[in-house]
């Protein structure tokens, strides 16, 4: 069929056609050459901010949630709690396993989990190395499928069998990481930590003239190079820094008067790249020990790091591990992440805001015993809830019981005002019934 000169044909699947990708990067956004994993972690600034955020996830519980009504419950007798709380792997702790794909995320933007299945349960999770891991798309039907490729040997995965988890998505298939997307600001770190050293290894700190007398006439171009290997050889170096400088024979040395690192803003252009660094990981500044951003305590910070760091990986990574849980059960299971740890205020504060839930019935005593990690006391007092005895709902029916209430108080206090006053009984002073 076509429609305005151009050919347009009907496709009997229901799926969306995939493209033939083929290979584990795109190059689409490297604006510099990509660098390598060392590269990235050589430079200073990127190694904290990747530290900060996979240390942070990685400390981060991970439980597994059963949905009870508008309630839940956390599940504990499951292989999934288990992987996640005692061991994920023959090799690695939920901690380090954790931290790995972090690291995946945030260097190369993709995380391949091999998952290992005994008669259908799993009892192990991988990390595949994803600069080994290629997508490429079935020949006979529309699906993906990975090919890890170790000790010069090839694997063929299906989606069942590995859990690719993406940073950014482009294409919809390979994920790109941040600092893979921004690489200009890690590069020009590590050139000014490459200029840095050599300016302080080089011994002599300023370039260094030397005048040649009148009376060397067969000076040449040659005993030029000599001279000056001479000099940088005796006199150059950190271990030849302190020695003073020696010239016989009518030669003279003195400095030239260059920009020093002050007047070229060394130390400015270092600081340019760690702000660019860190905003393209959303790192806070003060993490980084920048005295830029500032907070009034460390909870604020903490909120802050939270929401605005560590929030959109969280939840990526529990929208992914829910792929984990058994399709019959993704509708009453779920994973979240326990981030109470990293907004725990000082124990006034907590103690000021235990005392309202526990005084308003929000909490009981033992859910206050189980955040602060105290032993537990016997549930008839442990887990009763406690409320203000003077609130009532706001209902017809509790609203007339008030007013009659308070009508009855009125006609006892009229009654009990009965000879009082200035000797006068109520009686006198009340008016006369009309009979």
């Amino acid at each position: 069929m076509r429609i305005f000169g151009l050919e347009i044909k009907k496709s009997g699947s229901k799926k969306a056609p995939l493209s033939n990708y083929t290979g584990n990067s795109t190059g689409v956004f490297h604006f510099m050459p990509s660098m390598s994993i060392s590269d990235m972690l050589a430079n200073g600034t990127v190694n904290a901010c990747v530290g900060i955020i996979s240390d942070a996830v990685a400390g981060l519980p991970l439980n597994l949630y059963r949905r009870k009504g508008e309630a839940r419950e956390r599940v504990s007798n499951s292989n999934l709690h288990d992987i996640f709380h005692i061991k994920t792997n023959f090799f690695q702790h939920p901690f380090v396993f954790k931290k790995q794909i972090m690291l995946h995320l945030l260097l190369r933007g993709n995380a391949y989990i091999f998952i290992e299945r005994t008669n259908g349960e799993i009892t192990g999770l991988y990390a595949l190395n994803p600069e080994r891991v290629e997508i490429k798309k079935y020949d006979d039907k529309n699906e993906y499928y990975y090919q890890y490729t170790v000790n010069g040997q090839c694997y063929k995965y299906d989606s069942d069998t590995v859990l690719h988890i993406p940073a950014m998505q482009w294409d919809g298939v390979y994920g790109l990481s941040p600092i893979e997307c921004a690489s200009r600001a890690p590069q020009l770190g590590n050139k000014l930590d490459s200029y840095t050293g050599t300016v302080f290894d080089g011994g002599i700190h300023s370039k260094l003239m030397v005048t040649v007398p009148d009376s060397e006439k067969n000076f040449t171009k040659d005993d030029a190079t000599k001279l000056s290997e001479r000099i940088q050889s005796a006199y150059g170096g950190v271990e030849n820094a302190a020695k003073p400088l020696i010239l016989a024979n009518g030669y003279k040395g003195e400095p030239l008067n260059l920009a020093s690192n002050t007047d070229s803003q060394l130390v400015e252009n270092r600081t340019y790249t760690v702000k660019e660094i860190a905003k393209i990981f959303r790192v806070p500044l003060s993490m980084l020990g920048e005295s830029d951003a500032k907070y009034n305590n460390n909870e604020q910070q903490a909120r802050n790091f939270l929401q605005n760091t560590l929030t959109p990986w969280l939840l990526l990574l529990q929208e992914y591990f829910t792929e984990l849980i058994p399709i019959y059960d993704r509708a009453k299971l779920y994973f979240e992440f326990d981030t109470n740890t990293m907004t725990r205020a000082d124990s006034s504060v907590r103690v000021d805001m235990y005392v309202k839930e526990l005084t308003n019935g929000m909490v009981t005593l033992n859910d206050i015993n189980r955040m602060e990690n105290r032993p537990l006391i016997d549930s008839k007092i442990g887990d009763v809830r406690f409320m203000p005895v003077n609130l009532a709902p706001v209902t017809p029916e509790y609203v007339d019981a008030y007013m009659a209430r308070q009508k009855q108080t009125a006609l006892e206090s009229a009654g009990d005002g009965e000879g009082t006053g200035n000797g006068t009984s109520d009686k006198q002073d009340a008016p006369e019934s009309a009979e």
